[in-house]
C-alpha cells in the first residue's frame, strides 16, 4: 500500500514506512486486538482515577468495542500460535 506523497506525515521518514503487504498477518490481528483491548479499557473509564467518575465513560461502546474484540479473537486464534494465549 503506497501512499501519495501529499498525504505523508512530515515526520515520518520514508524507511521508517512498512508495507502493508510486508506485515506478517499475525502482527496485524494483534495490534487490531491492542487497539480493541485499549478502546474497551478507555470506555470502561479505566484511563481515570476514578472509572465511575470518567469523562470517557460509556458502557455501551465499550460493550460493542468488547464484542468485535471477542469475534476478532475467535476468529483468529487458530492463526495467532503463541500469541493466543495472551491475547485471550
Amino acid at each position: 500500500m503506497t501512499e501519495a506523497p501529499d498525504s505523508q506525515d512530515p515526520n515520518v521518514a520514508p524507511d521508517d514506512v512498512r508495507e502493508l503487504a510486508e506485515i506478517p498477518a499475525v502482527e496485524v490481528i494483534s495490534r487490531a486486538a491492542v487497539m480493541l483491548m485499549s478502546s474497551a479499557a478507555e470506555k470502561l473509564g479505566l484511563g481515570d482515577a476514578d472509572p465511575q467518575q470518567s469523562s470517557h465513560l460509556d458502557l455501551d461502546e465499550a460493550r460493542r468495542v468488547i464484542t468485535a474484540l471477542a469475534g476478532l479473537v475467535t476468529a483468529s486464534v487458530e492463526y495467532l500460535g503463541p500469541h493466543a494465549g495472551p491475547i485471550r
